[in-house]
């Protein structure tokens, strides 16, 4: 029997919309595709595998049980909340014996040389606006204890990533903020929001801004057969 709908994130209009838009913003960031390939080459997978890509097929969430090899969330968790619940759902769909994989991030390693002090305002107050909805723009950190927390013996892996000057990652600050804007400039005023925006990207337009990104928090554990 499939099980019951995912609840909806509670609170404010379009809530599940900026959740969504936030996990796709990430998930969707080429920088990290060469650490997601290594890592499921490293699983030995045998030919013919199902391997389901939560980001891709979230309506898969309510298929059947023990249907896949491998299930892969990325960056699912920090951005849509209810932790406890989709971690349940995407185990629910790994066979015994299977792999399930979940990547999030840590902002501990997100720097800017140099000090970008209005960028890093802002991602301060990203990370906020997150918690507002029930997320954690530093779930990484907490993966492996979630997945003990599941019965899992999880293993880790973690990739910072330098950005030479001019890198489009870099922005990325500001990316997140136009998804949260709206949430943010409740909070900060809009004029105040706007300033700290310009502010920030003027720092980020500086020729010699480089950085170094947040952790990506790889975390992935056998299913028991």
């Amino acid at each position: 029997m499939a099980p019951a709908a995912l609840p909806h994130l509670a609170s404010g209009g379009g809530v599940d919309d900026v959740a969504a838009a936030l996990a796709r913003l990430h998930g969707e960031a080429r920088v990290w595709e060469p650490a997601r390939v290594a890592l499921l080459a490293d699983l030995d997978l045998p030919a013919g595998a199902r391997v389901l890509d939560v980001a891709r097929h979230p309506g898969s969430l309510a298929g059947d049980a023990a249907t896949f090899d491998v299930v892969h969330a990325c960056f699912q968790l920090g951005s849509l909340g209810h932790v406890a619940e989709r971690l349940a759902a995407y185990r629910r769909l790994v066979k015994p014996g299977g792999v399930l994989v979940v990547e999030e991030a840590d902002t501990r390693s997100w720097t800017l040389t140099p000090y970008a002090p209005s960028a890093t305002h802002l991602v301060g107050r990203i990370a906020q606006a997150h918690r507002t909805f029930g997320g954690d723009l530093d779930l990484g950190r907490r993966l492996p204890a979630l997945l003990r927390a599941e019965g899992l013996e999880p293993r880790v892996r973690t990739h910072a990533i330098g950005l030479e000057a001019g890198h489009p990652y870099l922005r990325l600050p500001l990316q997140l903020a136009d998804v949260l804007h709206q949430r943010l400039a409740d909070v900060l005023g809009a004029d105040a929001f706007d300033a700290l925006c310009a502010a920030a990207a003027a720092e980020l337009d500086d020729p010699e801004r480089c950085g170094t990104t947040f952790t990506l928090v790889q975390a992935w554990a056998r299913v028991p057969g």
